[in-house]
């Protein structure tokens, strides 16, 4: 009797393997703390949706600081985060095709003399006057371009992986061994979140 095994990439694979080493190493302590300290990011919504020739992600992350982040942010460090994009088309009996891997950088700063956040993205700036307003910007995927139609195939099954982190190797360097020590409260990471989407 033949069998057949159900398609998976070696993304997925990995993604699998990588957060159950990650659990075992961890243990439910570390969860306990990150809840303790406040600070969190969750995906409130995502689409990906075709405009002309173009694919477009939308949609967002709800994020907030811990009070660490949030007192280094208040006396002048600067927040980087990073909005990650990958997407694969799944294929019957073989391994998904990967399609791209995108990243770009989000800026998060406070004047305290003006009492007013900046969020910087891809050359644009805006400001803000109150940290979830900030925030929410620097959640917003902002009708992110992330595929071109000539990339893709017609009839076929997609999925997209979505992810937005704290880039801990932007902090200054003093803070870059606190944030190794003190994981919980300097880390911020949404982890790798699924989508599928058709063509």
């Amino acid at each position: 009797m033949d069998s057949f095994m159900p398609a998976c990439s070696r993304r997925s694979f990995l993604r699998a393997a990588c957060a159950l080493a990650g659990l075992s190493l961890v243990g439910t302590g570390h969860a306990k703390s990150d809840k303790a300290s406040g600070g969190g990011i969750s995906l409130e919504q995502a689409e990906v949706s075709r405009k002309g020739e173009l694919f477009h992600l939308s949609g967002a992350f709800e994020i907030q600081l811990s009070a660490t982040l949030e007192n280094a942010l208040l006396r002048g460090v600067q927040l980087t985060f990073i909005q990650s994009f990958e997407a694969e088309r799944l294929r019957d009996f073989w391994l998904s095709e990967d399609l791209i891997d995108l990243e770009r950088s989000v800026r998060l700063s406070y004047n305290a003399l003006l009492r007013q956040y900046y969020v910087s993205l891809s050359g644009t700036s805006s400001t803000h006057d109150s940290l979830e307003s900030a925030l929410r910007a620097v959640g917003d995927l902002r009708d992110w371009a992330v595929l071109n139609v000539k990339q893709m195939k017609r009839k076929s099954d997609f999925k997209a992986y979505i992810r937005i982190y704290l880039d801990i190797a932007q902090l200054p360097k003093p803070l870059q061994v606190n944030a190794l020590a003190s994981s919980a409260r300097w880390q911020l990471d949404s982890g790798w979140q699924e989508r599928s989407f058709k063509y």
